[in-house]
C-alpha cells in the first residue's frame, strides 16, 4: 500500500509539472511578442526622425544661403569727376579779385564715363556758366571760406545741364502711348540686376552733388 501511495504522489507531481510547463509556455511567448512590438515601434520612430531631418536639412541650407548678404556692386560706389580748374574773378566791390577754383561733381562709378563725356561735350558752356556765377557773387558769398553759397548755385546749374530732365526718366528710351518702349516692353520694368526689359541700365547717368574748392581772394592789379 505504501508503494502504491508513493507512486500516486509521483504521478500527481508529474501531472502538476506538465501543467505548470504548459502554463509557463504562454508567458514566454507573450514576452517575445512584447519585445518584437517594441523593436517595431523603435524602427518606425527612427524612420520618422530620419525623414524629418532629411527634409529639414536642405531647407535649412537654402535658408542659410538666402540670408547671406549680396556682394557689393563696385558700380554703385561714389566717385568724383572734374568739371573745371582755373582762375575766376569778381570785381563787384570795385576791386578785381582773383581766385583759383576747382569744381568736381559726384556720381556713381558706373556713370563716370557717361558724365565725363557730357562734361567734355559742354566744357565751354559749363566754364562760362561757372565764371558768370562767380563774377556775380556778393561780398558775403566770397567772405565764406568754404564758399557754400556759391557751391549750391554752381551745383544747381550743373544738375540742370548734366542730369536728365525731370520726368524723362530713361531719356534714351522712347515710349509709346501705352508706356511701352521701342521694343514693345514695359519701359518701367527692371530685372534683379537693375536693368530694364531691354537689358539696359534702368537708371540714367546723373550727378548727385557738386564740390567747389577755392583759394583765398587775391587782389588783381589793373
Amino acid at each position: 500500500m505504501a508503494d502504491k501511495a508513493t507512486a500516486d504522489k509521483k504521478n500527481d507531481a508529474k501531472s502538476e509539472g506538465t501543467s505548470g510547463g504548459a502554463e509557463g509556455a504562454p508567458k514566454k511567448s507573450g514576452g517575445l511578442k512584447f519585445a518584437l512590438i517594441t523593436v517595431a515601434l523603435l524602427a518606425v520612430e527612427a524612420g520618422v526622425l530620419f525623414t524629418v531631418f532629411s527634409l529639414g536639412g536642405p531647407k535649412d541650407a537654402q535658408a542659410t544661403h538666402a540670408e547671406e548678404p549680396a556682394a557689393p556692386d563696385p558700380g554703385e560706389d561714389s566717385c568724383e569727376v572734374p568739371v573745371f580748374t582755373g582762375p575766376l574773378f569778381n570785381d563787384r566791390s570795385g576791386i578785381n579779385y582773383g581766385f583759383k577754383v576747382e569744381v568736381f561733381v559726384a556720381t556713381k562709378a558706373k556713370h563716370r564715363e557717361a558724365i565725363a563725356k557730357k562734361i567734355e561735350d559742354s566744357k565751354a558752356a559749363l566754364r562760362a556758366e561757372i565764371a558768370g556765377i562767380w563774377r556775380m557773387a556778393s561780398s558775403d558769398d566770397l567772405s565764406d571760406p568754404l564758399y557754400k553759397s556759391l557751391e549750391r548755385r554752381i551745383e544747381a546749374a550743373l544738375m540742370e545741364r548734366l542730369n536728365p530732365a525731370e520726368g524723362s526718366g530713361k531719356d534714351a528710351h522712347s515710349k509709346d502711348s501705352h508706356g511701352k518702349d521701342s521694343h514693345g516692353k514695359d519701359a518701367g520694368s527692371k530685372d534683379s540686376g537693375g536693368k530694364d526689359a531691354g537689358g539696359r541700365d534702368a537708371e540714367p547717368p546723373h550727378i548727385t552733388k557738386a564740390v567747389v574748392i577755392s583759394s583765398p581772394a587775391v587782389r588783381q592789379e589793373r
